[in-house]
C-alpha cells in the first residue's frame, strides 16, 4: 500500500517544534513516524500521522506550508540484514531509493519500520511484496 507521508515546513526558530506539537496534541492527532531535518530558514518534519485528513485541514486552517510525498513502509524482520535485502532487491529491479528512516512499533512486541520514498512508488510496492516482503497497510 502507498502511504501519504506529510512533509511540513516550521521556520527554524526555537519553540517552533514545540508549538507544532502541541497543536497535534490539542487535535488529538498521534504521530506514528516522526524524522526532522534543517535548513537555515526552515525545519523538514516528515511525518506519518494517524488522521491524515484531519491533520491536513489542521495544516491549512494554521496556513503552514505542506507538501504530501507517497511513501511505502515496510516492517523489519530484523535490522541491517533485511534493510540491505530491502535495497538488494529494489536494485536488482532498478528501483531507486530516494530516502529511508525507520522507527518502532510497539505492540505485543517491539519491531522496527522502515519508511520509504522510492522513485517508483507502485512498482517498489509491488516487487517488495512479489519479493515476500511484509509491506504495511495503515490506515
Amino acid at each position: 500500500m502507498i502511504l501519504n507521508q506529510l512533509s511540513v515546513f516550521l521556520p527554524n526558530q526555537p519553540g517552533q517544534l514545540a508549538n507544532f506539537f502541541e497543536l497535534l496534541m490539542d487535535n488529538k492527532i498521534y504521530i506514528r513516524s516522526l524524522t526532522v531535518a534543517e535548513t537555515e530558514d526552515y525545519g523538514l518534519l516528515l511525518l506519518l500521522v494517524d488522521q491524515f485528513e484531519k491533520c491536513v485541514e489542521l495544516l491549512e486552517q494554521k496556513e503552514l506550508l505542506y507538501s504530501i510525498t507517497e511513501v511505502v513502509a515496510v516492517r523489519l524482520s530484523d535490522n541491517i540484514g533485511q534493510l540491505y535485502k530491502i535495497a538488494k532487491t529494489l536494485g536488482s529491479n532498478k528501483i531507486n531509493i530516494e530516502y529511508l528512516y525507520t522507527y518502532s512499533e510497539h505492540t505485543s512486541q517491539a519491531t522496527t519500520i522502515t519508511v520509504l520514498r522510492l522513485d517508483d512508488n507502485e512498482k517498489g510496492n509491488e516487487v517488495l511484496r512479489d519479493n515476500g516482503f511484509d509491506v504495511l497497510e495503515i490506515s
